[in-house]
């Protein structure tokens, strides 16, 4: 069976990497308007169907046609919605925390969108954020029966701490981890790795505190979409230095050199930072698979 999937906010497709990986099939419909995003998912997966700025997209469910920039498609079923929209308005890290920040806003569409396709299965991936924004958001994802939020940090999959919220129907067990991944930095790193200088949240850059040495640190900070956002440093044979791209992706289980075709290394580091723990979304797809076969229900 092929699952027609529906990727809203696509960024460079981890989303379809997770699904690649399990060996599930897909016709796959991806909304992205980030130009170096596009190069790397177009690059990767040409067969994908771009759709264009997700603001125009609509499914018309008595046609079951996607009506959006690029064109109309005769799309059928939609099987998978999947998205992680804009948080800026979300984080507490923010200086905003609500549901009026101009890209947060973009969750509305995911909203529309559902209702619109009413798709078998959904996943929504957001910031950690204060308790009443989830509560709002699952009474938003409530419209697909059996929605369950769950506050999964990354470090059980690989050795980087990402806190992230995640919406779902899929049948999932939070505690059931399937990795290959490093769980330590020295795993990554190597030998000569020794720990971390990290960036002190609150702080500013004439606080004495402003960074902070930690040894044999077991977790990189959050990877963010900026590479030179002082985020946190490593320390390698007495030698201070920044994660590499291909450590960044590995932080985030790409394969090495994933995201070459975004150009530059600051539109890697983007690109990278945007993106989504491949693993985890892994173990969450696994559950639409039952027995070697894929379910042919939604529900939990």
């Amino acid at each position: 069976m092929t699952l027609t999937v529906l990727s809203l906010f696509d960024g460079i497709s981890c989303g379809r990497l997770a699904l690649d990986r399990l060996g599930i099939k897909v016709k796959y419909y991806a909304s992205e308007i980030d130009e170096y995003a596009l190069k790397v998912s177009k690059h990767h997966y040409p067969d994908t169907i771009h759709l264009g700025d997700v603001r125009n997209v609509r499914y018309v469910r008595h046609t079951k046609q996607l009506v959006c920039d690029s064109g109309v498609y005769d799309v059928g079923d939609i099987d998978l919605l999947i998205g992680g929209s804009p948080c800026q308005g979300f984080s507490k890290n923010g200086k905003k925390n609500d549901f009026e920040h101009e890209e947060s806003r973009l969750i509305y569409e995911f909203e529309r969108i559902r209702n619109e396709c009413r798709p078998r299965y959904l996943l929504l991936e957001n910031v950690y954020m204060k308790a009443e924004s989830c509560a709002l958001i699952s009474e938003l994802m409530s419209g697909t029966p059996n929605v369950k939020m769950y506050d999964l940090n990354s470090d059980k999959w690989v050795c980087q701490n990402r806190r992230r919220m995640y919406w779902t129907n899929i049948p999932f067990n939070p505690d059931a981890v399937h990795t290959t991944h490093p769980l330590h930095l020295k795993e990554l790193i190597g030998d000569g790795y020794e720990g971390v200088v990290m960036r002190l949240h609150g702080y500013t850059k004439q606080d004495d505190v402003y960074k902070k040495f930690i040894p044999d640190r077991k977790v990189a900070q959050t990877i963010t979409k900026s590479r030179y956002f002082e985020n946190s440093a490593l320390r390698i044979n007495g030698q201070f230095t920044k994660y590499t791209i291909e450590q960044m992706e590995q932080l985030q289980t790409l394969p090495v050199g994933y995201t070459i075709p975004a150009g530059s290394r600051t539109q890697r580091a983007f690109c990278v930072g945007n993106g989504w723990t491949v693993a985890i979304i892994e173990d969450i797809f696994s559950g639409i698979i039952c027995n070697g076969r894929i379910r042919t229900t939604g529900t939990t």
